[in-house]
């Protein structure tokens, strides 16, 4: 059952800027370089949502066929 695209020009602001984030907090913590149990478990997070917002942003450019353009 396919339901209908529902566009929202929001979305991807907030998926874009949800990366930014993610991708800051990345940072922050390799450059504090705890590797304890606690840390490693937060930069496993991490880099999974940010593998999840990238495959949605690019989801979202195919579905509204801008990487055609």
């Amino acid at each position: 059952m396919n339901s209908p695209i529902v566009l929202n020009p929001k979305g991807r602001a907030v998926s874009v800027t949800s990366t930014i984030a993610w991708s800051v907090c990345l940072v922050m913590l390799i450059l504090k370089g705890d590797w304890s149990i606690g840390p490693i478990l937060l930069a496993v997070l991490f880099t999974l949502l940010l593998a999840l917002s990238g495959v949605r942003l690019y989801q979202e450019w195919v579905d509204d066929g801008e990487w055609l353009d």
